[in-house]
């Protein structure tokens, strides 16, 4: 009778979020998120994806031009080279770490705001889940640079890798992106669902953004515009 009752008060085990599953089947994932929300393994992985993307479109780059190298030795070129490697590595690291935690905490900010009960854990693992897509991007294009090189401030994935504009007219084409655009549309998904924003709020939230990252890109092209770089 006891195992009976104890069969009846059982809660179903609740399905975590799959990472992969964010490509092909956004909403569920999300639905899952907002019942079972992970961080730990997704934010390891989408680490590795992004530390693996920055290398290989490191690998496409030469750092050491005739300039760069002219009076050093191959023993200072190859420290040179290694200190490159370990920067990259410690960009890979800390980049999802931070952009998730920027975005996470500009979120829940809103949600008290609006007064929505999600919590910063779902909403930092629905970021996280995101940034998968992030991650592919940087892989993508690191695998074309590696096999035919280019400029790593022209996204092969963007529109400027058609135009070739430069400085300030070139962030805003390499802006407009492929990945970029998946996530603004996913990012807009997943503020419906996991923190139950309206549609209209959770839009101007995405595109807000894009509009600041998009400001902060083009004083960059333009700073080094004119600092000739």
């Amino acid at each position: 009778m006891t195992n009976e009752m104890n069969t009846e008060i059982e809660q179903p085990k609740l399905e975590k979020p799959s990472l992969f599953g964010m490509i092909m089947n956004p909403r569920e994932q999300f639905e899952r998120i907002r019942e079972n929300p992970k961080i730990i393994v997704a934010l390891i992985i989408v680490t590795i994806l992004s530390i693996v993307g920055l290398l290989l479109m490191m690998s496409g780059m030469d750092f050491m031009d005739d300039s760069a190298s002219a009076g050093m030795s191959e023993e200072e070129m190859m420290m040179v080279a290694m200190f490159i490697q370990i920067g990259f590595v410690i960009v890979g690291v800390f980049t999802p770490v931070i952009t998730l935690l920027i975005s996470s905490v500009v979120h829940i900010i809103i949600a008290k705001i609006v007064r929505s009960e999600v919590t910063f854990k779902q909403l930092f693992s629905m970021n996280t889940y995101i940034f998968i897509i992030s991650a592919i991007s940087m892989i993508v294009n690191g695998i074309v640079f590696m096999a035919i090189g280019g400029d790593p401030e022209k996204m092969f994935t963007s529109l400027n890798s058609i135009i070739g504009a430069e400085g300030i007219l070139g962030a805003v084409f390499n802006s407009i992106e492929v990945f970029s655009i998946w996530v603004l549309i996913i990012t807009a998904l997943g503020l419906q669902i996991v923190a139950r924003f309206s549609k209209g709020l959770s839009w101007t939230i995405v595109i807000v953004f894009y509009v600041v990252s998009l400001i902060f890109q083009m004083i960059s092209a333009g700073f080094n515009t004119m600092m000739g770089v």
